[in-house]
């Protein structure tokens, strides 16, 4: 269908996860957790910016999961992108449960120093984010955490305008299905 039949198709209502998916593309974005020295990951797609300065984001958590258990107990967690070469491991994190299952086994864990707290992240990360909470509330079906960014770092190149090449980035489009993004200008 091309973008002119688009907008001469009829209106359909959305619900659910489609609501989410109309509302996309959006990064893919692993959580990095950890508890006991054992790293947990959990890929979401419900994590957005909300301030530049402090530099905030949001992060919506189902409240049954276990890293919203274990980010609610420590206050802390990494936040990273990641490139198509690893949405097989975001599949496989997003469909086990970190408390029968070591994440580690899903990607290859680096750590960092957080403020006296070893922190997981992939190793494969484009860019990677020590964050702090700064609130939690619950949204719906979702527990809502407003997370403060304390370190940020990334190794995506910049263009001749000093903006990040971000096309690398996994990109979810709905649950389960991915894309990356190209530059149209």
């Amino acid at each position: 269908m091309s973008s002119k039949d688009t907008f001469r198709a009829p209106w359909q209502p959305l619900s659910g996860r489609a609501i989410a998916a109309a509302l996309g593309p959006r990064p893919v974005v692993v959580i990095g957790t950890a508890r006991d020295g054992r790293a947990n990951f959990t890929p979401v797609a419900f994590c957005a910016p909300l301030s530049y300065e402090p530099p905030l984001v949001a992060l919506g958590l189902k409240p049954t999961s276990f890293t919203c258990e274990i980010l609610e107990q420590t206050g802390t967690c990494t936040l990273s992108t990641v490139d198509a070469d690893a949405a097989r491991a975001v599949l496989w994190c997003g469909s086990h449960s970190g408390r029968t299952t070591d994440k580690s086994e899903g990607f290859t864990c680096a750590w960092e120093e957080a403020g006296g707290t070893a922190l997981p992240y992939p190793a494969c990360a484009l860019s990677t984010f020590t964050a702090k909470v700064s609130s939690v509330g619950d949204a719906g079906d979702h527990r809502l955490f407003v997370l403060e960014i304390e370190v940020a770092a990334t190794r995506l190149p910049s263009t001749e305008k000093g903006r990040l090449v971000t096309e690398p980035t996994l990109l979810c489009l709905e649950h389960t299905t991915f894309a990356t993004a190209g530059r149209i200008s």
